[in-house]
């Protein structure tokens, strides 16, 4: 009776794997689809808010694409170290001193990896479009946080 019981629990306990895995991978992949095309609507705007031409775009989305993956290697890895810190009224000063020091230097390798690439940009872009990529960045992700503010206002409103 014993084992049944044990075998039946451990059945139950592989069933609660699976079925735990499966939402987990669904959304995953929902999330991927997200980036996926978040990405393709970011090239489109860059893309038009820069004109840029046909040449110019060969030569500019591999680098900028480069850009992105080694920045947001970087900003994980930031996000990865902050959260280790979870109850900052139990660190140390020397601690608190070695956090603090380490959000300065990861603001530092962010502006200096940005810099590099700014000097990379500059040397296949026209200065103007340089400045006017910057711009398209920002009003992109301007445009990003107003749809999530306003999704977010409707989701709210119909609970």
């Amino acid at each position: 009776m014993i084992q049944h019981f044990i075998r039946s629990g451990f059945v139950i306990l592989i069933i609660l794997f699976i079925c735990g895995v499966k939402p987990a991978e669904a959304q995953r992949g929902q999330w991927q689809e997200r980036q996926r095309e978040m990405e393709s609507r970011r090239i489109a705007w860059i893309t038009q808010q820069v004109s840029l031409t046909p040449a110019e775009a060969k030569v500019f989305w591999p680098l900028y694409t480069e850009y992105n993956e080694k920045r947001n290697e970087m900003m994980l890895r930031h996000r990865s170290q902050r959260r280790q810190v979870t109850q900052l009224e139990k660190l140390s000063e020397a601690e608190l001193m070695e956090l603090a020091d380490a959000d300065i230097s990861n603001m530092e390798e962010m502006a200096a990896l940005r810099r590099g690439y700014h000097e990379k940009f500059k040397e296949i872009l026209p200065l103007k479009k340089v400045i006017e990529l910057y711009e398209a960045e920002r009003n992109f992700n301007r445009r990003l946080y107003q749809e999530g503010r306003r999704n977010q206002s409707e989701g709210r409103g119909r609970n």
